[in-house]
């Protein structure tokens, strides 16, 4: 009879004694969460109802209203992003901040909805479903649908805010470069370093060479700047399949044809005389080593996968001392290596080496 009241008195003790953790410790890192989530989740819905292309200029709440169709107030929801510094409000009307109408108004060339789509896919397919993935393995993905579907289209986009207009202005300012041919984007994907060099140069001919499944996504950035006579598509793998020859310029970002010193040789040979090699990669930047980004990485792999995952990891150095030896063995000196700002992650950037072939 004792032992039971001790133990009832065991139990009932916490009902009155304090947690030996203050409660604010713990709440305070889910609810900081939470708010981010909730945040996500505002800035994505907003994109979806095209709710920032309508807020280029000055409107009214009855204004946006009238635009959607669920017939209840926003006010809440508009104050919300007013109060992420998203939107402005004065005067009861509501007009985007200038950050919005660059990167979220799909009326901007730099509009970044595909990059939320990927963020919102990811955490869908991998984060809310962590536990089971860890209990019975990554997430696969079919490669040429991923990549066309919810890679290239977020990877284009973020191009677009300085990588893209960088590496462009740093290829056109080569003297050779007015005078150029031939040239041949390697993995190319989504084709803009490839279309926006042939904008710069009306007498250049370009190939973005890429899985096949990959072309028709191609084809469409290429028709939308109006460059199919001069822009063409080719399916193929670089690893293994004959790339041509006679190139005033061979081109690769962020893929192993540019990263992999077993490429040089095929590259080397693909070029004319005096023809440049420009490569642009990741894996040289010192950052701060980030165990989110890195376990993402590993929750999900392709199907058939035909590369060992972690050999084509952005993380892999790029400027190694064997593929500085294949550039020097294959007849292609360095011209430079510079630095290149990748803005959509903070403080990041990635390595641009360019190349001649000796005559």
């Amino acid at each position: 009879m004792d032992n039971n009241i001790d133990n009832d008195t065991n139990i009932c003790r916490y009902l009155w004694e304090f947690p030996i953790e203050p409660a604010e410790n713990f709440f305070s890192i889910l609810n900081d969460c939470n708010r981010g989530a909730r945040t996500l989740c505002l800035i994505s819905a907003s994109v979806k109802l095209g709710l920032f292309d309508y807020l280029d200029d000055w409107i009214s709440e009855e204004e946006i209203e009238m635009i959607f169709s669920y017939p209840h107030p926003v006010n809440d929801f508009l104050l919300s992003l007013v109060e992420s510094g998203l939107i402005e409000y004065k005067e009861r009307k509501y007009k985007n901040t200038k950050v919005s109408s660059v990167y979220l108004s799909r009326n901007s060339p730099y509009f970044q909805g595909a990059y939320l789509e990927k963020m919102n896919r990811h955490l869908k397919d991998l984060w809310i479903q962590l536990s089971d993935i860890i209990n019975s393995g990554p997430v696969m993905y079919q490669e040429e649908e991923f990549f066309s579907e919810l890679s290239l289209p977020s990877m284009a986009q973020n191009a677009m805010c300085g990588r893209l207009q960088s590496v462009v202005q740093a290829i056109a300012s080569l003297p050779e470069f007015p005078t150029m041919k031939k040239m041949i984007d390697l993995g190319g994907g989504h084709g803009l370093y490839a279309i926006a060099l042939a904008c710069k140069n009306s007498t250049l001919n370009a190939i973005v060479f890429d899985l096949p499944g990959v072309i028709p996504l191609t084809k469409k950035y290429i028709h939308s700047y109006n460059l199919q006579e001069r822009v063409l598509v080719q399916g193929g793998n670089f690893l293994t399949d004959n790339i041509g020859d006679n190139y005033d310029l061979i081109f690769s970002s962020s893929n192993p044809s540019g990263k992999s010193p077993d490429m040089i040789k095929k590259i080397s040979k693909g070029l004319k005389p005096g023809g440049y090699f420009v490569t642009v990669q990741p894996g040289d930047e010192t950052v701060a080593y980030d165990p989110l980004n890195e376990l993402e990485f590993s929750l999900w792999t392709f199907e058939n996968i035909k590369i060992p995952k972690k050999s084509w990891s952005k993380n892999k150095k790029f400027l190694t001392e064997e593929y500085l030896n294949a550039l020097n063995t294959h007849k292609l000196s360095v011209q430079s290596i510079s630095r290149i700002s990748d803005p959509y992650i903070r403080n990041y950037g990635v390595s641009m080496l360019i190349a001649k072939k000796e005559l």
